[in-house]
């Protein structure tokens, strides 16, 4: 079960990222001009972390795991996944929040 501090301290070990605040006011973590890890809620207020991948088959690799990957957008060149934190291991969210930060850095990769 993840928590914020996780991320933040998985996160922070990164290069170039920098905790911030999201335009919103949510906690957020960044790498040049962009958040890669953003906390979020859900209506029922347990944690969301939202990040970013360059694969847009995104929602259909996560579709069979609504009760953790619960939004997927998917953009020209980029998806937004939601997941809930208590439902990612440490492994699970390493590998999210590495893969956003080369997403938001435009590294491919």
């Amino acid at each position: 079960m993840a928590t914020w501090q996780d991320v933040e301290e998985i996160a922070l070990g990164l290069e170039g990222a920098r905790a911030a605040l999201s335009h919103s006011g949510d906690p957020a973590v960044e790498v040049g001009r962009h958040p890669f890890a953003r906390l979020r809620w859900d209506d029922e207020g347990r944690e969301l972390l939202q990040v970013w991948s360059f694969d847009l088959d995104s929602e259909a690799a996560l579709a069979d795991r609504p009760e953790t990957f619960v939004r997927v957008d998917t953009f020209a060149v980029k998806a937004s996944v939601w997941a809930r934190l208590d439902r990612l291991d440490r492994t699970e969210l390493t590998e999210l929040l590495t893969d956003s930060w080369r997403a938001r850095r435009g590294v491919r990769g």
